[in-house]
């Protein structure tokens, strides 16, 4: 199949990411895949990291003309078989363009997005059921809307023991650590983790919370730390391009989002054998199983999620057996490999049927 991807992201994130895992996947496979993403963006120089020689042009929202023309031009020039997008300005101006080149699109939603920017996509998938739930009450066709949970190349997550892990990284292995990996930002619920933080440290008076990634909030949660009086023990590390090596030498990863269409950081810490206290929102609880793959507290509950924290930090026993479980988890469940070959039957399948 020749394949074009499109995705308009202003930022790095889950989807990003884990379209870097898809391209990859589907080259590995023998297809023939065109990446296109707008001139400009951080995305374009995470794609050339990873040895992807993107399109780019410079776009101007969902109401581009230009980007609109630009598409159809390249779909027919590269004889397409079928489009692949990913997020709503992408989904809108890719499945126009496909309409007009005559070549079936197929579009991916990966958080809880507006269902019309992808009612013109011949066959829509949502990373995780409660994305397609959300699209469903907004009108989406049930049959025309699949599953198709995010993978990781669980090959290149290795678990490191957390000492040695912390001693890489230049930490003190005596001192408690945890980690909230993702955009700073109200949704991903860095604010509850930064709460809970002050009641764990009544239990662990030297543990440290350490905040990867960056985002608007950042000046807000540096407040937050220091009103509370824990802004010793809150670090906030930037955005890292690769943090499995921050993973590996926390005790635990807390994943407090307000809203989460899968929750790709969990994933990726129980493949490092991490324990994972995560909320309850969304397709988290398709990820975390409480009390097997991890402990899941009610989303904006920071007393909950602080008592999960330290009941991890004290039973290393617990902690363990979660890191153990989550690993086997992702293993059967979220890997790479399982993800790129259901893409792969969908954009066939897709193809083969042409445009309805």
């Amino acid at each position: 199949m020749r394949i074009l991807e499109v995705i308009t992201p202003s930022r790095i994130g889950g989807a990003e990411v884990n379209l870097v895992t898809i391209v990859r996947g589907l080259t590995a496979l023998g297809e023939q895949v065109t990446v296109f993403c707008p001139a400009g963006r951080p995305i374009v120089e995470l794609l050339k990291r990873n040895g992807i020689a993107p399109v780019t042009w410079k776009t101007w929202g969902k109401l581009d003309p230009r980007t609109l023309a630009g598409f159809v031009r390249l779909i027919r020039s590269r004889r397409i078989d079928v489009v692949h997008t990913h997020l709503s300005t992408a989904s809108l101006l890719g499945s126009l363009a496909a309409r007009r080149a005559r070549t079936p699109c197929v579009a991916s939603v990966h958080g809880f997005s507006g269902a019309r920017w992808y009612r013109l996509a011949d066959k829509v998938t949502a990373i995780s059921q409660a994305v397609k739930k959300h699209l469903v009450a907004q009108g989406l066709a049930e049959e025309k809307t699949e599953v198709i949970h995010a993978g990781i190349p669980v090959e290149q997550y290795v678990p490191m023991p957390v000492d040695a892990a912390k001693r890489a990284c230049g930490f003190d292995p005596s001192v408690p650590r945890a980690g909230v990996f993702g955009r700073l930002s109200p949704e991903k619920g860095q604010d509850v983790a930064i709460a809970a933080w002050s009641q764990v440290l009544r239990q662990s008076p030297n543990a440290v919370l350490m905040l990867v990634g960056q985002g608007r909030t950042r000046a807000a949660l540096g407040a937050l730390a220091k009103r509370l009086g824990i802004a010793h023990s809150v670090e906030f590390a930037g955005f890292v391009p690769d943090p499995k090596a921050l993973m590996c030498a926390c005790n635990a990863v807390i994943v407090p989002s307000r809203r989460e269409g899968l929750g790709l950081a969990a994933i990726e810490a129980m493949a490092l054998e991490r324990p994972v206290i995560a909320s309850d929102a969304g397709g988290l609880l398709e990820v975390v199983t409480t009390g097997e793959t991890g402990l899941v507290s009610p989303a904006g509950e920071a007393g909950r999620l602080a008592d999960g924290v330290v009941r991890v930090l004290e039973e290393p026993d617990l902690a363990a057996r979660l890191g153990e479980a989550g690993r086997k988890r992702v293993q059967g469940e979220f890997s790479a490999d399982r993800q790129v070959a259901r893409l792969r039957e969908v954009l066939a399948s897709v193809a083969r049927g042409g445009v309805t």
